[in-house]
């Protein structure tokens, strides 16, 4: 017997197992933000004696980043209307000099880019638009200082002053200077943070001028609107002089961690409220979602700086939605805990990825951690054992390289094919070099056949902004290589390897849908070709000459739900497929058009009346292996639901009893395919009229029975009552103050379990208690007001205290007991206080010990 108990134990805490495995990610942004205004780099003044140490020290810290492969670098350029680099406009900032207006003895920025770019990592300009000085100062050491050249421009508060975002000649500033970083360095992106109007809240009187000679002139938003467009127009003209300048530099700003929180700004936005409190609007004027629903950036970082024992998880995933929706990518900007600190271990920055990767699925591409010092030399301990956090993070999830997300609402003006000229020359690679691209190594075992490299992560070498490659001591024998071309769009071309012959791949021909054919907005996308080889690139675009691409997607197999592409709305879209594989060039497929249609709710329709009480639930067909989830609630805002039903088919019936007369119900339906979903808009309809009968026991009908206390009262079950209204008490007048009054809703017809009755009707070993019961109603002529049937008969009952270990309440300990915890414990029965055996305040393997010594007597 204890033998037995014994298996039955090893193989529930086998069940309660799960292992976590970390899959390699091709795709994904991991960068910091870095800073000499907080003492990243340099951490001092770059002066003539100390410069190589300063060239030096950037060196160390950039072949820290790359070895732990992490591929970006947001830098800070311009922090106060000062200039980590040899701007045409503003002074040298003393944070790299000493002194404002005074040349360092480098320019850090050009040693930066440089530097970085041999290493594969991207720049992106981190500037400062507005901020101009904090709080008693006023800078004026360099003539540069607007305080001497435009003293007009300068808005000043209690906190700090800033450049008045209201003057166009200051959002004509904010333009030069950064045309100006993009021009005279190669960097690969532009990023603000979240610094627009005053960051304590700019009183409304002090541009109240600007603001009446707009509203003189015609205007007609508020002031509060009127400030949040003067950012928005500043935001719009940076990108359009980036688009006409360098236009695969990417534009984004990274914001405050929460945006949109207000329901009639989510309304505005047609999209859902974010969890937490959006103070930014109404703050320092920033609206991030007008920049991302107008296109007027590539990416947001939102400042999400705080752990997941808050609301991270649903930010992020809030984040990640948004991005999909508007068709860009999101990244979370992470904050680096300086020292150790509750809720700021190690684990918690691996929570994190996982998180922002659950969300890929939607629009997050990545991590940027605040600030790179912390990233650096932030450490902590799992298990007892020391890591410092940029190891912890390579060995757990950054195992591989990875490039950064393509931008794939762009058609890049080039398309390229292969690497040419591709040899190895002694230790390195070489190949014919390309203007304005980038390339990727790839190591690629002897043991793995050309068939089997589709590019995979785990076997990327590096990314080269050049044209030769080392390759590394431990990759120079045992493998061939292979090298593609990265353009600046973060597009990757077909690979090519040592020596070898190139052809064109196969055409991919389109399977479905068909020319011309009306879809639902969850669809498989199929195509075929001759070779299984391949990688292929799905694209889709507005015209049929394909200069319009909104999206595009790399995918392995010949398939693709249609919900991977970001932005995909109703409407008609032309499609076609590029293949590319080892040593093939690209070929197209022809193109092809479809139109998407909304996934919605088929029946009932919407606003239905006198709807049968067993109704089925009908949404629109999803083409393929589909799983559909049917959600039913009195609420239009589906806050909660009163029944979730989910089938492989797109039609339900609603179980019998569940639904009351005469009323409205709401239903939406979320469709699964292929890892994505789509969700129907809520639809509603209203049931017949049907007045219940008198409730009847089921299981009481014998006054004086003893009942324990995993025993329930049970009922017969009645068409047409919305819930049935449950009273027990020791006195047969029922008084409030000492009495069970229950509402029982979910179709059981059953109270609770009588032990778990709490409060002022809490149950006594040992009492005799009398019950009743009477349904709750609604016709159409009274509406919304609730009519009650008579009471049932007053029936009595004895009750016991059940033992410990008698789980499922029948009298005795035994197996039946094991099984019923077992099932707690792995969610396949409702939890239940009597299942905490040992009273920790936890169902787990703990209890199934303490019920087995019960069975044992031991």
């Amino acid at each position: 017997m204890k033998r037995l108990y014994t298996s039955l134990l090893a193989i529930a805490i086998a069940l309660l197992v799960v292992a976590q495995v970390i899959v390699p990610v091709k795709r994904e942004q991991r960068a910091v933000w870095m800073s000499s205004y907080v003492s990243d780099w340099p951490s001092g003044s770059i002066t003539e004696r100390n410069a190589a140490t300063q060239r030096a020290a950037c060196q160390k810290m950039l072949d820290t980043l790359h070895v732990n492969h992490m591929n970006a670098i947001y830098y800070h350029v311009r922090a106060m209307c000062d200039a980590m680099y040899n701007s045409a406009y503003e002074p040298w900032s003393s944070y790299v000099s000493g002194t404002r207006g005074v040349a360092p003895a480098f320019d850090p920025f050009e040693l930066l880019v440089t530097e970085s770019h041999k290493r594969g990592m991207e720049v992106y300009a981190w500037v400062n638009p507005y901020r101009y000085a904090p709080k008693g100062s006023s800078w004026g050491q360099s003539e540069l200082d607007y305080i001497h050249t435009h003293p007009e421009w300068l808005m000043q508060d209690d906190y700090e002053t800033v450049l008045n975002p209201g003057l166009p000649e200051v959002r004509q500033r904010i333009v030069d200077v950064c045309k100006d970083i993009i021009t005279k360095y190669d960097v690969d992106g532009l990023v603000f943070d979240d610094y627009f109007y005053n960051q304590d809240g700019a009183p409304l009187t002090l541009d109240a001028d600007l603001y009446n000679a707009y509203k003189q002139g015609g205007g007609t938003l508020s002031q509060a609107d009127w400030r949040r467009e003067n950012v928005n127009q500043m935001v719009a003209d940076v990108n359009n002089m980036v688009k006409q300048t360098k236009p695969w530099v990417r534009f984004g700003i990274g914001p405050a961690g929460v945006a949109c929180s207000a329901a009639s700004l989510a309304q505005k936005y047609g999209v859902e409220p974010s969890p937490g409190n959006d103070w930014q609007y109404n703050q320092i004027f920033s609206d991030p979602m007008a920049w991302i629903s107008r296109g007027t950036v590539d990416f947001l970082a939102p400042q999400v700086y705080w752990n997941t024992t808050g609301n991270y998880d649903e930010v992020t995933g809030w984040w990640g939605k948004i991005g999909k929706k508007f068709n860009r990518h999101v990244y979370i900007s992470s904050y680096a805990v300086d020292g150790v600190k509750d809720g700021w271990g190690l684990d918690e920055y691996l929570n994190q990825v996982l998180i922002m990767r659950e969300s890929m699925t939607n629009g997050v591409y990545g991590t940027v951690y605040f600030q790179y010092k912390t990233w650096r030399n932030l450490t902590g301990k799992i298990d007892g054992k020391g890591y410092a956090l940029r190891h912890w993070l390579k060995y757990n999830c950054y195992k591989y390289r990875s490039l950064c997300p393509s931008v794939t609402w762009v058609k890049p003006p080039v398309q390229y094919g292969t690497v040419q000229n591709l040899r190895v020359d002694g230790d390195s690679l070489r190949w014919d070099a390309i203007d304005n691209v980038r390339y990727v190594a790839y190591a690629i075992p002897e043991g793995v056949a050309d068939a089997q490299f589709l590019c995979q992560p785990e076997y990327m070498l590096d990314i080269t902004y050049g044209n030769a490659f080392a390759i590394p001591a431990d990759k120079k024998t045992g493998y061939r290589y292979a090298v593609t071309i990265l353009d600046r769009w973060e597009n990757e071309y077909a690979p090519v390897t040592a020596g070898a012959t190139v052809k064109q791949a196969p055409t991919p021909q389109l399977v479905y849908p068909a020319q011309g054919a009306t879809v639902p907005e969850l669809t498989m996308l199929r195509w075929s070709t001759d070779n299984a080889n391949c990688t292929y690139t799905l694209q889709l675009a507005t015209d049929e000459a394909m200069d319009h691409i909104i999206a595009s997607v790399a995918v392995d197999s010949m398939s693709c739900p249609l919900q991977a592409l970001s932005g995909i709305t109703t409407g008609k879209y032309y499609w076609r497929v590029v293949a590319r594989g080892l040593n093939m060039t690209d070929a197209a497929s022809p193109v092809q058009s479809f139109t998407v249609e909304r996934l919605k709710i088929a029946s009932p329709v919407n606003g239905a009346t006198d709807v049968d009480l067993v109704p089925t639930i009908t949404c629109s067909n999803v083409e393929g292996e589909a799983t559909y989830k049917f959600e039913l609630s009195t609420l239009s805002s589906m806050a909660t639901t009163l029944m979730t039903l989910e089938s492989n088919t797109p039609s339900v019936t609603i179980p019998r009893y569940l639904l009351g007369g005469a009323t409205t119900y709401y239903v939406r339906c979320t469709a699964t395919l292929g890892g994505t979903k789509a969700a129907t808009d809520v639809a509603s309809f209203r049931t017949i009229e049907k007045v219940p009968a008198v409730p009847q026991y089921t299981n009481l009908d014998t006054d004086g029975e003893t009942r324990f206390s995993m025993s329930t009262i049970n009922f017969k079950p009645e068409d047409g009552g919305n819930s049935l209204r449950v009273e027990i008490s020791s006195s047969t007048s029922f008084p409030s103050r000492s009495s069970y009054k229950g509402t029982i809703e979910d179709g059981s017809f059953m109270t609770p379990q009588l032990g778990s009755i709490s409060g002022v009707g809490k149950l006594a070993d040992g009492k005799t208690y009398y019950v009743r019961a009477r349904y709750a109603y609604y016709t159409v002529a009274t509406g919304a007001s609730v009519q009650y049937t008579d009471y049932s008969p007053v029936h009595s009952f004895v009750y016991k205290t059940s033992v410990t270990g008698d789980i499922n309440g029948d009298g005795v300990v035994d197996v039946a007991d094991v099984n019923a915890v077992i099932n707690v414990i792995l969610g396949l029965q409702d939890y239940t206080a009597l299942a905490d055996v040992n009273g920790d305040g936890l169902v787990d393997v703990a209890d199934l010990n303490s019920i087995i010594n019960i069975i044992l007597g031991l």
